[in-house]
């Protein structure tokens, strides 16, 4: 029934501009100017590190996506290549993740307009929590309409919350660089720099978003790719840069803690443009939470669909064509979050920290589910070989073997380094490890339930998803000349 499948809406400028919203976050409004001390003016040289294990998984995405270009590839990705229990623990975990997200978020957006209109200190938790879950509710209902203008809505707000503000620092910058700074360039020697650039790889994580979407996004063979490369290459040439700017402008031996801070003492912009980037700044993290409902809400749909999850789950509203019923599971989620951690934290580390400690969980999270993801790389070719040879990005299995190894392994360690920070560390087991045990408890419930029913789900995991529509005025031409000629016949 055509009410139930989703539409392909999303060409290629949405598609990159999905990916770079949901990469770029506000660390590197603080990262740059908070770690020059370090590293010294080098520090742009972490940056160019930093990207090299986000090489491998967009690589890996590149390939996952085009060969199964439906909602929901994570899920249907996991599912079908390391079985129905990793499946169901992926959709699990992004929840879990999605939560974190929302609730990081929307409190992050609460605690910055509170600043700006001067909130007591004493008043600024739930002034934050009622803040973050109206703008939850507000991108709720964005992700109701159409995908063609939900993606449209993405690309502004990236364009205007995330790369406008980068490119007016950096133009304000340019007659205020000192090349002196540059010398030494290594001051502390090149360990630094590296040590650094380990940290700056979560600049670089949510390049597996675009599986999600892989359903929606026409012409998905070519345009996935294209979509990951020009991601990539531009993330890297913004984040190089503004970094730079960063070193070219401030001495390292004079540390400032943010870039805003930095534009303010070095008289770049005047008070009033300050003003508007905070403005913008605070804008762009909806350019995150935006993407958060509209791609992780697929996997919800898609697992509902094949029953592992409650079927009311995988509805799609008949005119938008958009899966309510998922999309409101991960508002649920999200206001429940925002007003349980954020005040249980806040006491003991305040608003914002409380909301970047959430951040680690989510960090941590997609870096788990980066692993099955890189190890189904390899295993495709061999499993469902029809697949592979249909990939519209089909790279040789010799590469598929060597991104998908150096794409576990360095998401693993990603991983390990979350638990060096004590605080994140405790955060993350006391939140992730006891989530994943009842999941693994309620799938066991779910696969009982699915055999007494008679339901074989493991004959569901040998077939990819009914394809997405997609709509078009040629294609619709296309039928109807194929229905005439089939009445003529």
């Amino acid at each position: 029934m055509a009410e139930e499948k989703l539409e392909r809406g999303l060409n290629l400028p949405m598609a990159i501009f999905i990916i770079i919203g949901m990469v770029i976050g506000a660390s590197i409004w603080i990262a740059p100017a908070e770690k020059l001390s370090e590293t010294g003016p080098a520090i742009f040289i972490s940056y160019l590190i930093a990207v090299i294990p986000g090489i491998f998984i967009a690589y890996i995405a590149a390939y996952l996506g085009s060969a199964f270009p439906v909602a929901g590839g994570t899920y249907v990705i996991v599912s079908r290549l390391m079985g129905g229990f990793g499946g169901f623990m992926t959709v699990w975990l992004i929840i879990l993740a999605v939560g974190s997200t929302l609730a990081y978020l929307g409190a992050s957006f609460g605690f910055f307009i509170g600043q700006v209109i001067g909130i007591p200190a004493d008043a600024m938790v739930w002034f934050s929590v009622i803040i973050g879950v109206i703008v939850l509710i507000v991108f709720y209902f964005l992700n109701w309409i159409k995908i063609q203008l939900s993606g449209a809505i993405e690309l502004i707000l990236t364009i205007f919350g995330d790369i406008f503000v980068m490119i007016i620092f950096i133009v304000a910058a340019i007659p205020a660089i000192k090349w002196g700074n540059f010398m030494p360039l290594f001051p502390e020697g090149f360990p630094p720099v590296l040590f650094t650039a380990l940290t700056f790889y979560f600049s670089y994580v949510g390049f597996t978003l675009i599986l999600e979407v892989a359903g929606e996004i026409k012409n998905p063979g070519k345009n996935i790719p294209r979509a990951l490369l020009i991601s990539i290459i531009f993330l890297v040439a913004i984040y190089t840069l503004q970094a730079f700017m960063v070193a070219a402008v401030q001495p390292y031996d004079e540390p400032v803690g943010t870039v805003t801070e930095l534009i303010a003492l070095q008289g770049l912009l005047p008070p009033v443009v300050v003003g508007i980037m905070a403005v913008l700044i605070i804008t762009a993290i909806g350019s995150t939470i935006h993407p958060s409902f509209m791609a992780f809400s697929r996997d919800i749909y898609m697992i509902s669909r094949e029953q592992l999850f409650p079927k009311k789950l995988g509805k799609i509203h008949k005119k938008q064509k958009t899966p309510i019923p998922a999309l409101t599971l991960l508002l649920i989620v999200g206001i429940i979050f925002l007003f349980t951690f954020i005040p249980i934290l806040s006491p003991f580390y305040g608003v914002y920290t409380s909301a970047v400690l959430l951040s680690a969980v989510v960090g941590v999270v997609v870096l788990i589910l980066q692993i099955p993801v890189s190890l189904a790389a390899i295993t495709l070719p061999k499993k469902f070989p029809e697949w592979h040879e249909k990939s519209g990005f089909k790279p040789s299995r010799r590469a598929l073997k060597i991104m998908g190894i150096m794409g576990a392994i360095t998401s693993f360690i990603f991983v390990f380094l979350v638990f060096t920070d004590p605080d994140a560390g405790l955060v993350v087991a006391l939140i992730v490890f006891p989530y994943t045990a009842v999941g693994a408890l309620l799938y066991l419930i779910q696969r009982k339930r699915l055999e007494k029913s008679g339901i074989n789900y493991k004959e569901t995991l040998k077939h990819l998803p009914e394809m997405p529509k997609v709509e078009s005025k040629l294609d619709s031409k296309i039928d109807r000349l194929a229905k005439e000629k089939e009445s003529e016949e």
